[in-house]
């Protein structure tokens, strides 16, 4: 078997509220709690996508330039999804700190309620085999801009909400 990511495990400054955000922003389910302790969220297809866990007072306040997790991503099936969680995030209060076509994909980054970042994140090629294969044809080569080039998340979102109205 080839191993794979199963899930991402967060401290929380305040468990309840982060979950809370998971649930209203993305829509997880919570599967499994001790409210105050722990909470474990999932997309529907596994027992958790996501662990959260309140963290100790001795922890401090969240950081947001450290060494160590600069992101997850989180495939939301596709641009027109990635802009509906994007929606929901904004109206919990986030901003986009950065959109991306990645080439191989698009991202749109937002932070938690405990300022970790996530990618909301969807796949340009219809298959993962179809975007590997595409690597050695970009240009610029991926050598060169492996990152992609910024979007304009506003703009795109407000054409993308004038087009979805009603």
């Amino acid at each position: 078997m080839t191993p794979f990511i199963t899930h991402v495990a967060l401290y929380c400054a305040d468990v309840q509220k982060t979950a809370d955000w998971y649930v209203n922003v993305f829509g997880m389910r919570v599967l499994a709690s001790s409210p105050g302790r722990f909470f474990a969220l999932s997309f529907g297809e596994k027992h958790h996508d996501l662990a959260l866990a309140q963290a100790a007072e001795e922890f401090g306040p969240p950081q947001v330039k450290k060494v160590g997790l600069y992101h997850f991503a989180i495939d939301t099936g596709s641009f027109d999804n990635s802009m509906r969680i994007y929606d929901r995030a904004l109206a919990a209060g986030v901003s986009a700190e950065k959109a991306i076509d990645h080439r191989l994909g698009k991202g749109i980054y937002v932070r938690d309620p405990d300022q970790n970042l996530i990618e909301l994140w969807s796949e340009t090629y219809p298959s993962y085999a179809e975007g590997i294969a595409t690597i050695p044809q970009m240009d610029p080569p991926f050598e060169e801009n492996p990152i992609g080039w910024p979007m304009n998340i506003s703009e795109i979102h407000e054409k993308w909400k004038s087009e979805n109205a009603g």
